[in-house]
């Protein structure tokens, strides 16, 4: 936490936790005016660090889904404009706009095919994914996957898929944007920005 962003995130809180959870188990318990008192502390502590740990990894998990969605509106698309077996699209789009390969992401799928990849690679030019908060009547944000694609730059066009999601859904810091009033927060997914 710094103090231009007054907003701690989970990680410093569960870092802060952690860290007086030690304090607390090293020192003496003569410094303590009750050595009851300490081990409630201890045990309302340690509750705490187990809280902050299973929010990390909830807010892990919807990440992934999150990012699994948007992938998989990605492929399902590309696989019906260039009439490509959707699971062998979705995999070359982990491939192309993922710095690693992500088990997470991929299990369960056949390997990479170059053959799709490669035909993927040229027919797309962009993907950008776009998160506005509330507008209007529309009391949800709203993900916008924006696709640009063709073979040659006169034949390019431009696809978007919108939905609703909830906020529940969204990757923790999009949340955060859209809650402060942040109108749209966008990732470009590929060609990955170095």
């Amino acid at each position: 936490m710094s103090k231009t962003d007054p907003t701690p995130s989970l990680d410093n809180v569960h870092d802060t936790l952690a860290n007086i959870v030690r304090l607390v188990e090293r020192g003496s318990v003569a410094h303590w005016p009750n050595p009851v008192l300490r081990e409630l502390a201890l045990a309302l502590l340690r509750k705490l660090l187990k809280l902050t740990d299973h929010a990390q990894r909830s807010m892990r998990d919807a990440e992934l889904a999150e990012v699994q969605a948007v992938y998989g509106l990605v492929a399902h698309k590309a696989s019906e404009l260039l009439d490509l077996p959707e699971a062998a699209v979705y995999r070359a789009v982990v491939s192309m706009c993922e710095n690693v390969e992500s088990p997470t992401l991929t299990d369960g799928l056949p390997p990479l095919d170059p053959g799709v990849a490669n035909r993927l690679s040229r027919f797309l030019v962009r993907i950008v994914v776009v998160y506005r908060g509330h507008e209007g009547d529309r009391d949800t944000p709203q993900r916008t996957v924006r696709l640009v694609h063709g073979y040659s730059p006169g034949d390019l066009r431009k696809t978007e898929i919108s939905q609703n999601v909830g906020y529940e859904r969204l990757p923790d810091d999009v949340r955060v944007d859209l809650i402060k009033g942040i109108e749209q927060v966008e990732f470009q997914l590929f060609p990955r920005r170095a």
